[in-house]
């Protein structure tokens, strides 16, 4: 559907926004992420196939690969297309894989022209999509929304920084779209959750050259599961990386 505009660090996204009729499975609405059992049944199966036990822990590491796998092809497409894509939560579909994580999410068209930049270009898919289920998924596993939030906010500056150095995005694009990681509201006067999720620290690689790490603002909870090792951005990390 969209393929030809996935290239090197991106390419393996390829495919995960398709038409109904490329789904490599069963689909499931979306929106039934929004009950509760349906949600303990993915986790379950997500904490399954990581040996993890420690629920907070297991539903964030469940949350980033489903908003890496929507996010990021979601930016792709509308930046180098300039359209809007149909992303409400009650508009798609999901394939679901073995491991409760999914690996295609279905759209009932391929968008339509964007009339906003910036902020507005995404205030739809924080209204209609990230919002109602990171919510949910929240107050259902009992911790802060803001640590969600911080998980997609992450991927979306992934995302840019990719766009950036591969050449399918204009410069007007992606210069918006870091200028909106710098604003503290949206143009709703909503708390913008995607404002600034990452630092760049100064430090040294292992050869003792000059370099940055990029370094989580927010910490994503996986050190609360013995299971699971610190993810490489982990502000836990910053002693180990030079900084007090």
């Amino acid at each position: 559907m969209f393929e030809p505009l996935f290239d090197q660090s991106l390419a393996r996204f390829a495919t995960t926004l398709c038409a109904r009729h490329d789904a490599s499975g069963p689909v499931m609405p979306a929106a039934r992420l929004l009950e509760p059992a349906t949600l303990d049944t993915l986790l379950d199966r997500f904490a399954a196939s990581q040996v993890a036990n420690e629920r907070r822990a297991v539903a964030t590491q469940w949350s980033k690969h489903y908003l890496s796998q929507l996010i990021i092809p979601v930016t792709v497409v509308e930046l180098v297309r300039d359209v809007h894509l149909p992303t409400a939560i009650d508009e798609l579909g999901i394939v679901l894989g073995d491991d409760g994580t999914p690996t295609q999410f279905v759209l009932p068209h391929a968008g339509v022209p964007s009339l906003d930049n910036g902020c507005a270009r995404f205030c739809g898919l924080f209204r209609r999509h990230l919002r109602p289920l990171i919510e949910t998924l929240a107050r259902h596993v009992h911790f802060s929304p803001r640590v969600l939030w911080s998980n997609a906010a992450v991927y979306f500056e992934y995302t840019i920084n990719a766009l950036a150095e591969q050449g399918p995005a204009s410069a007007r694009e992606i210069a918006e779209a870091r200028q909106m990681m710098q604003r503290r509201e949206l143009p709703d006067r909503q708390r913008n959750p995607f404002y600034r999720p990452i630092d760049y620290i100064d430090t040294l690689d292992e050869h003792g050259t000059p370099t940055q790490w990029r370094c989580r603002r927010l910490c994503c909870l996986r050190y609360l599961d013995d299971a699971l090792t610190l993810c490489g951005n982990c502000p836990r990390l910053k002693k180990a990386h030079g900084e007090a």
